[in-house]
């Protein structure tokens, strides 16, 4: 490992303190960064403090971000204000005059070792963001973008499965996209009364019923010569899947309360996270139905058998947090994509999103510190085993006990009464934490708040 010390003027001083650690320092001027992305992956930067003061510091710690380059600050006589500072201006690590070598030493070796393994993740390039809108390198996620660019131009009824937050969506936008259609609707079948469902889908003439007090599109022709995409198809009501069902065969419809009918060319798209031959086993699908949606079938992998794409996701997501946002976030620290990779991940990406959001809602940037995050059930264990009390007026912390144990693998072995009797299990134990307990069950946190509702799971408050 190399180390080049910025303003040659200071270099005999640090190649003074550095004697006898075993890393070898070359002087550079300032201008030798400007060819910072031709230098070798094993070059690490000592930055004095006093460089960051000047006006050619933000272009400097920009070449930094953009070619993976690992610097550590320096400087004499740093207070607590500078050496935050330091640390929010994205030096690896803040290292001071009356620190001992041993420290020096630790901070410089770090920094080359995080450095080699941001490069590991990254593969050598400082923009880990795709082109693609299902981000990702692996091997399953090149298969999937492949096999939606075939499909996206035909007229295939598509069925996407996966479990909740694998970006099922996105996929039925990325065919969307794929086909050069212009209207994309989307439609929440979970979320939408059965007993308004019909109207918002077919539409509604006016004095229909209560409350119809103007004629009304349905969904399907706002997507007329588009896209119509059913999200949590599997929840669709009974009643209404053999209107849908026809509406797929002769792509005609009624509004409600009109007894003339008409024509709409549009395309559908469907996603679930549910099984649907355990549904229809069950009398909750139709299967006419089921084959009429699945003329090709997607299926989405979940996050934790594509860890190798959270270096992407992660880049991904803090660029978009900081364009919404305007905090600066650059980078991860190769530590936290890490930890990322060690975690299962029950909500998959969109959980992933979210610790990410919440990270960078949290802290300053420019760069994600793995010390700040942990797993949302770390966090759970920890408050269990501190006491059954709390300092939230005394309410009783419950410990996890049998889903500790859980295997998200395991959800599609459940039947609709196991699951129910699960959730409720599960909401007890997390302290009625529906987000949480709806990614344990891969379904929607809407579905679960209407299994609360309907009283069909009686767990928690």
């Amino acid at each position: 490992m190399r180390v080049s010390v910025l303003h040659g003027k200071e270099a005999p001083g640090i190649l003074k303190r550095l004697q006898g650690i075993g890393v070898s320092v070359q002087s550079d001027e300032l201008d030798a960064v400007k060819a910072i992305d031709r230098l070798s992956t094993d070059l690490v930067y000592l930055v004095p403090f006093s460089l960051t003061e000047t006006d050619k510091w933000p272009e400097l710690r920009v070449r930094f971000a953009r070619s993976g380059r690992f610097y550590v600050i320096f400087g004499l006589g740093l207070g607590t204000l500078e050496i935050m500072s330091a640390a929010r201006d994205g030096a690896h690590e803040v290292i001071i005059d009356a620190d001992t070598d041993e420290r020096w030493e630790s901070a410089i070796v770090h920094a080359g070792d995080s450095q080699k393994l941001w490069w590991q993740l990254y593969g050598g390039s400082g923009d880990a963001v795709t082109g693609s809108i299902l981000v990702g390198r692996s091997a399953v996620m090149k298969s999937l973008n492949g096999s939606i660019d075939r499909l996206g131009p035909t007229n295939a009824t598509v069925l996407i499965v996966g479990e909740s937050g694998t970006g099922k969506e996105l996929a039925a936008e990325a065919l969307h996209l794929a086909a050069g259609n212009e209207t994309f609707v989307p439609v929440n079948c979970a979320a939408i009364p059965k007993d308004l469902i019909e109207s918002e889908l077919f539409g509604v003439e006016k004095g229909a019923f209560t409350g119809a007090v103007r004629s009304k599109p349905g969904l399907v022709e706002e997507a007329a010569e588009g896209t119509l995409f059913l999200d949590e198809i599997g929840e669709l009501d009974m009643t209404l899947q053999p209107k849908l069902l026809r509406f797929l065969e002769s792509h005609h419809a009624r509004r409600v309360g009109s007894t003339k009918e008409y024509k709409c060319n549009v395309r559908v798209i469907s996603a679930t996270n549910r099984d649907l031959d355990r549904a229809i086993d069950d009398g909750g699908f139709r299967p006419d139905l089921y084959y009429r949606l699945s003329e090709v079938v997607v299926t989405l992998p979940p996050l934790r058998h594509r860890m190798e794409d959270i270096p992407d996701l992660a880049a991904l997501f803090i660029h978009e947090f900081a364009e919404r946002s305007g905090k600066n976030f650059e980078s991860l620290e190769p530590e936290l994509i890490y930890k990322f990779q060690q975690y299962h991940w029950p909500g998959n990406v969109r959980e992933l999103k979210q610790a990410i959001d919440r990270l960078a809602l949290l802290y300053d940037g420019p760069v994600m510190r793995a010390a700040w995050w942990e797993p949302l059930n770390a966090r759970r264990d920890n408050v269990a085993a501190r006491g059954t009390s709390e300092p939230n007026g005394g309410r009783k912390s419950v410990a996890r006990t049998s889903h500790e144990h859980y295997q998200p693998e395991f959800r599609g072995l459940l039947n609709r009464r196991e699951k129910l009797a699960l959730a409720a299990q599960l909401l007890e134990e997390s302290g009625n934490d529906l987000t949480w307990v709806a990614a344990q069950l891969g379904i929607h946190p809407t579905t679960l708040y209407r299994w609360r509702k309907s009283g069909k799971v009686k767990g928690g408050n």
